[in-house]
């Protein structure tokens, strides 16, 4: 399951630029109020009327403190986080790109620039330009390191970033330890059990399970569980992912109780996310169907088995291999119910590559 998601982008305040204070009152009051005024627009979703009023403040800042100062800095780069909630890429690149020009001009705001050039990585991350993004935070890393205490939540998003690059690359050593550094700063700041903690045990715990370490995925698993539960985000991809890979490992372990429960869950979750008739629902189907076939109650698996293979034929066509490997699970489960003819002539249908319709006779 990869629905993959995208750490949002920050906005920044007007709170400590010094810059803003050399304006004319009434001017600094303009651009603020038209500032406020497209932060409220924004968290209503009125995307294309907080860019009118970023560029309303934009303008006024240009002409009171001149196209280089690092307040405009401050709107461009609200503006470019307004263009990316529209799916505005372009747009939001250029905007963030004249942020960081302007802000590389100014002593004394590598903060924002840092968090401007994390904001980048982003969307490049988001366009799959990984490379582009990669070069960005390790920009971003070296001015949090230079700044020290103070930046570490910045290094923390950094950090978190960069090892979603090399997670989704299959690097997983670089991932692990970029992973494990930001679990440490979360937890030596005494944020333990931040949505964003959540994230960093539920890919650390991917990894480890990827690398047979069970017995650390599982405690990941299972506080990044915890978390989102508190949080009321149990249906989110990861949360139903962390459930299923979570129900496997204690399928694995003979804990059959605690796996079924968990696997239900991402059963229903998935339903309820993407439809009845999804390939993710057969996916857990066949879960299902797997662990009541080793605690051997095979009348709970058919069922599972005969709704997966008729999702799966409907999706994917007679003869795609994972229909052919779900036919010849179904037909092991009927041999130990001791029904060799049906059993005899489901084989026979994934040799041939053809199915024989779960509902119809000799199957059903």
């Amino acid at each position: 399951m990869n629905w993959k998601k995208t750490a949002p982008a920050i906005l920044f305040s007007f709170f400590f630029l010094i810059s803003a204070q050399h304006a004319p009152a009434a001017d600094t009051q303009d651009w603020k109020k038209d500032a406020a005024a497209a932060r409220e627009a924004r968290s209503r979703g009125e995307y294309t009327l907080a860019q009118t009023f970023y560029k309303q403040a934009i303008e006024l800042q240009e002409k009171t403190l001149g196209p280089d100062s690092p307040a405009v800095a401050v709107s461009l780069n609200n503006l470019a986080v307004s263009y990316q909630d529209a799916s505005m890429d372009t747009e939001a690149e250029l905007a963030y790109r004249r942020a960081i020009a302007i802000l590389e001009k100014h002593p004394g705001q590598e903060n924002l620039l840092g968090q401007t050039l994390n904001n980048l990585a982003v969307l490049s991350h988001e366009q799959s330009r990984d490379d582009n993004a990669e070069k960005l935070y390790a920009r971003a890393l070296k001015i949090w390191e230079a700044i020290g205490v103070e930046a570490r939540a910045n290094e923390i998003m950094t950090l978190t970033g960069l090892a979603n690059i090399y997670h989704d690359r299959n690097m997983s050593a670089d991932a692990e330890w970029l992973y494990e550094k930001a679990l440490f700063l979360w937890n030596y700041s005494g944020k333990t059990e931040t949505p964003e903690v959540a994230e960093i045990q539920f890919h650390l715990a991917e990894i480890y399970e990827s690398q047979s370490k069970n017995a650390e995925a599982e405690p990941m698993y299972s506080q990044a569980l915890a978390i989102w539960e508190k949080a009321g985000q149990m249906n989110s991809t990861e949360a139903i992912s962390a459930q299923e890979h979570l129900g496997e490992i204690f399928r694995a372990e003979g804990k059959y109780a605690e796996a079924e429960r968990l696997l239900q869950q991402a059963l229903e979750a998935k339903e309820h996310k993407l439809g009845p008739n999804h390939l993710e629902v057969a996916a857990s189907l066949s879960n299902l169907a797997l662990l009541y076939y080793c605690e051997g109650k095979y009348d709970a698996a058919e069922p599972m088995y005969k709704r997966a293979l008729e999702i799966r034929s409907n999706n994917l066509g007679p003869k795609d291999p994972t229909v052919l490997q779900t036919m010849r699970y179904y037909a092991a489960l009927l041999r130990q119910e001791g029904r060799e003819a049906e059993a005899e002539t489901l084989e026979a249908h994934s040799k041939r590559g053809a199915v024989a319709h779960p509902r119809f006779e000799p199957i059903a």
